[in-house]
């Protein structure tokens, strides 16, 4: 598994939508078995999410769709 992402990362996951939506994006990534959660069952409560080796494996297609839409869409 990776490790944890940087604190830049989380803000820049946070920003794709609302809190709600943020968790359930999150537990269907788990789901599908591109994110395994930790729970550290501590009060407050405090979780990790890192990548599954499944996820890992996504990474290169997720950057190849970055570099497309950066070329052809000026994004």
């Amino acid at each position: 598994m990776s490790p944890p992402r940087s604190p830049h990362a989380i803000v820049q996951l946070r920003s794709l939508g609302t809190a709600p939506s943020y968790g359930k994006q999150l537990r269907e990534l788990v789901a599908d078995g591109f994110l395994a959660r930790t729970d550290f069952g501590e009060v407050p409560p405090r979780v990790e999410y890192t990548l599954t080796p499944q996820g890992e494996s996504f990474v290169p297609i997720l950057l190849a769709m970055k570099q497309w839409g950066e070329k052809e869409l000026g994004l």
